[in-house]
């Protein structure tokens, strides 16, 4: 996130570029795509939901309320059957308004519709033709999820109102199709065509870049860190979907964490490492983004000073799953014979990821390059003074042990 008034605000344009790959802004909020164009090693991503559209009538949300004003009833999704206002595939959000909370309607876009599709297009061309990339929100791929959101299920004739099927978008193959539509029918001003991050990486990201050539990656948000706890239950799930995002030409797998640990705290410490162990465990170059937000309460730049330990030449590497790197049952391990820190060739590195719910010893047999140290992380982001220690902490195979849900990254 590199945004004015939030996130990343007293960032220079200087440190964006030298420690940004991806730079997060959105509607109103063009600080990243001033900090990154032009630059050879930043790009500006924009963020928008042509998905859920919030009805938010006295307190418009600018985005939304140009959609609902420009609409006409066929632009949204409807229970099967029906075509009507009153059929509408919808939830309820609870929004502070003048002082007080009002309850407002949720609908969901047919992004098949032509007419969406060119209000999308012209959105995105008068707000953010400029920008490098688009972050599509609220992405699903099944019609179960896509009908999913704020208030719970959105279809009112249905058991518990998940809905199996819609009148729009009756079957999970044609939310796919919507997707792609949509991204297929996007471009600049220029005729060049848009490309986007989806906000859902399901199982098989090759679905997802053949709807469309222009999607270039999928998010997995708070997968492996949600708002500070550790989601141990996740881990193998998520590097499996790396190994599937690392084999599909042209997708990036990006993994979002959050949390509000203060700064260079063992909580917050613990969180990153198992952030960056699951970069490295399914790493492989241009497919992999790593958007560790774990100070979403501060206005700072997350970046870490971890993020310059870069690891070339792996030994192992995932083609399946999980089970390519696992060394024991939820324990996962990777190592590379080459890796450097900030530039600076330091010699073999390795990555162990702990799934369990005790500590577990670090086995010599998992082991096959010699390592000297644990790499310790001391203070917070790397704008802020965090380091990276390398020779800090001693390793000992048999003996060093990483805690429950926990990570250790090894050197020389």
């Amino acid at each position: 996130m590199d945004e004015y008034w939030a996130q990343g605000e007293n960032a220079s344009s200087a440190q964006v570029q030298r420690y940004l790959t991806y730079a997060e802004g959105g509607l109103g909020n063009g600080k990243a795509a001033s900090d990154c164009n032009g630059s050879s090693g930043c790009s500006s991503v924009f963020y928008f939901d042509p998905n859920l559209v919030y009805d938010s009538g006295q307190c418009p949300m600018s985005g939304d309320s140009q959609f609902v004003n420009a609409s006409s009833e066929s632009w949204y999704v409807h229970d099967t059957g029906y075509s009507d206002f009153a059929h509408r595939v919808q939830g309820s959000y609870a929004q502070s308004c003048n002082g007080g909370s009002v309850s407002i309607p949720v609908y969901v876009a047919d992004q098949a519709n032509s007419a969406v599709q060119a209000f999308y297009g012209g959105y995105l061309r008068q707000n953010a033709d400029a920008w490098s990339y688009y972050l599509m929100d609220d992405t699903a791929w099944t019609v179960v999820d896509q009908m999913y959101g704020p208030g719970g299920s959105f279809c009112s004739g249905s058991p518990n109102n998940w809905c199996t099927t819609t009148q729009e978008i009756p079957t999970n193959a044609a939310v796919v199709a919507e997707h792609g539509a949509l991204a297929t029918a996007l471009s600049h001003a220029s005729g060049a065509p848009m490309k986007f991050f989806t906000n859902r990486l399901d199982a098989n990201p090759a679905e997802e870049v053949a709807a469309s050539p222009n999607f270039v990656g999928g998010m997995c948000e708070n997968c492996v860190v949600d708002e500070g706890s550790l989601r141990t239950s996740m881990y193998a799930s998520v590097l499996t979907a790396e190994a599937l995002a690392d084999r599909t030409p042209g997708i990036a797998f990006i993994q979002v964490n959050d949390g509000a640990a203060p700064g260079g705290s063992a909580d917050q410490i613990a969180q990153r490492l198992v952030t960056i162990a699951v970069a490295w465990l399914g790493y492989s170059e241009g497919h992999t983004i790593v958007d560790a937000n774990l100070e979403d309460n501060t206005d700072n730049l997350a970046a870490w000073p971890e993020d310059m330990l870069y690891p070339t030449q792996p030994l192992q590497s995932m083609t399946s799953s999980a089970n390519d790197i696992a060394v024991a049952p939820n324990v996962w391990r990777r190592e590379f014979s080459t890796c450097y820190n900030d530039g600076t060739a330091i010699g073999p590195c390795a990555a162990i990821l702990n799934g369990n719910a005790g500590t577990i010893a670090i086995a010599a047999g998992w082991l096959s390059q010699q390592y000297g140290h644990v790499v310790s992380l001391n203070g917070g982001d790397i704008v802020t003074g965090g380091a990276v220690l390398l020779n800090a902490s001693s390793f000992a195979p048999n003996v060093t042990t990483i805690g429950a849900g926990q990570a250790a990254l090894l050197v020389r």
